[in-house]
């Protein structure tokens, strides 16, 4: 049997008893998961492997994740959608109509970087918006940028962050959209304290933040909070577990109780990032950590 038939077994059968196992309390349908303060949410990025390798069709990914792990709102990653579809409108619309049918709140598209330097940000604007259009045309009320601010002085990367994002967001606004800013694109833009930093200056009610405890390179406690008052959405990320199935690179249940300490309320979605499971396992302890750190 291939490799690729082995893994498709596989994912099939770990998904069922995942389900089996899994008390799925953030179970609902999309309509319904405003309900509640957090709804449990999975990124596409997560099961990258499985659409490099074709045994998981990028079409497939909303019914798929409904069937194999109970989570009803899902992000589109622009790296997980075939290259010379990601301007036809016609895949764009079957995309959404799949998630439709699956019952999936498509709650955001993953973009690339904004650089804000200045003779740089007008080519990578052009380009942030163009996934802005992609969005529309998903129905994606949320777009992950990251943030490139230039240099190492916070003050001059302060002004020069706001500076590009200004237009940015207008052209978000004019869509209906809202900016999800990520941290990681530079070394100012790791810092939590930096994104809230700009969030505060820019008061821009189309944009907002997305904390990334992979990413948030200063202190992911400090920087977490930071961005906390300006977050409208979380990433959730997973490198790897121990033997007790905690995430060894930070204190999910410390993470979890900030979260809940703060006025958050939204989608906290999986983003598996490591290579020590398959995907499916992976996204599936992924979840039981986040439902259990919840209490």
């Amino acid at each position: 049997m291939s490799k690729l038939l082995n893994r498709r077994k596989f994912i099939q059968n770990a998904g069922k008893i995942g389900l089996a196992s899994s008390s799925l309390p953030f179970l609902a349908k999309a309509k319904h998961h405003k309900k509640k303060r957090f709804t449990l949410g999975l990124s596409q990025y997560s099961l990258r492997a499985l659409l490099r390798d074709g045994s998981l069709d990028a079409l497939d990914f909303p019914q798929f994740t409904v069937d194999q792990f109970g989570i009803h709102a899902i992000d589109l990653w622009e790296g997980g959608l075939p290259k010379d579809k990601l301007n036809d409108s016609k895949y764009l619309a079957t995309m959404r109509k799949k998630a439709d049918q699956a019952g999936t709140d498509l709650f955001l598209l993953m973009s690339g970087a904004l650089d804000a330097s200045e003779n740089k940000r007008e080519a990578s604007t052009a380009r942030i918006i163009s996934s802005f259009d992609r969005a529309v045309q998903l129905g994606a009320p949320m777009v992950r940028v990251f943030l490139k601010a230039p240099g190492t002085n916070p003050t001059v990367g302060l002004q020069a962050s706001v500076e590009a994002l200004k237009p940015l967001a207008d052209e978000a606004a004019k869509r209906k959209l809202t900016i999800a800013i990520e941290p990681g694109a530079s070394p100012l833009s790791q810092s939590g304290a930096f994104l809230a930093e700009v969030a505060t200056k820019l008061k821009h009610p189309a944009l907002g933040l997305m904390p990334d405890f992979g990413k948030l390179k200063d202190n992911v406690y400090k920087g977490t909070e930071a961005m906390l008052p300006h977050t409208i959405t979380v990433s959730c990320k997973m490198h790897s577990f121990d033997k007790d199935g905690n995430q060894p690179d930070f204190d999910y249940s410390r993470l979890m109780n900030m979260i809940k300490g703060s006025k958050y309320k939204g989608i906290l979605a999986i983003e598996w990032e490591g290579i020590s499971l398959e995907p499916v396992p992976g996204v599936l302890a992924s979840k039981k950590l986040i439902e259990r750190s919840l209490g």
